[in-house]
């Protein structure tokens, strides 16, 4: 499966989704929050302030982030997995967390939503990286699925019923065992590995 570059985007910008609420955190007025903050019953008054201060831009990342997110999961479930593989060999890879980080390093160096030309710059910084990311296969491979159990492997592998052995990198949620069958699908370069369903055989 080839992601189409709008799909990719979204599955890169929902692995940002800890930048937006950095900004979020970052936005936050510290004179609106020594006012105190308004009751449930005044949330929707005129009286009642959020405690932001480009509320619209710092709520809004955050929204994407979220929905980018969910995309990204619902794009990982969706894969299909015809095809099974005898594992023979599993090595984990630990995630390349250097270029992840990058986006995170220059939003701490002074970037908000009221600097315009400086959030231009880091917008360009942004769809650079993306692009990088993107056209090298790499895009699925982002260090957030760690927190929802996925895990990047180099695997030694061979279809069924072939003994030609190959090489490959492969997501999957949790631990890969070798000497086991897993069904398998694609994503980019990436395999996308599954356990075999229950009263499924192998072959």
């Amino acid at each position: 499966m080839q992601l189409r570059t709008t799909s990719a985007f979204a599955l890169y910008v929902g692995s940002y989704l800890p930048l937006g609420l950095v900004l979020l955190v970052q936005d936050v007025d510290p004179v609106a929050v020594r006012r105190g903050f308004c009751p449930p019953s005044a949330w929707f008054g005129e009286s009642c302030v959020v405690p932001l201060m480009h509320p619209w831009w710092a709520f809004g990342t955050v929204v994407v982030g979220i929905a980018c997110l969910i995309l990204t999961m619902l794009t990982l479930g969706a894969i299909g997995t015809p095809r099974q593989v005898s594992v023979a060999e599993a090595k984990h890879i630990p995630a390349d967390l250097i270029n992840y980080a990058m986006p995170y390093i220059v939003s701490f160096m002074g970037l908000d939503y009221g600097s315009p030309t400086r959030l231009l710059g880091f917008t360009v910084f942004f769809f650079w990286i993306f692009w990088i990311t993107y056209r090298s296969g790499q895009i699925v491979m982002n260090p957030i699925l760690i927190v929802f159990g996925w895990r990047l492997y180099e695997i030694k592998y061979s279809f069924i019923g072939i003994d030609k052995p190959r090489l490959g990198r492969a997501l999957f949620r949790g631990e890969v065992e070798p000497d086991k069958v897993y069904r398998k699908g694609s994503l980019q370069d990436v395999m996308i590995l599954r356990e075999l369903q229950e009263g499924e055989t192998n072959g």
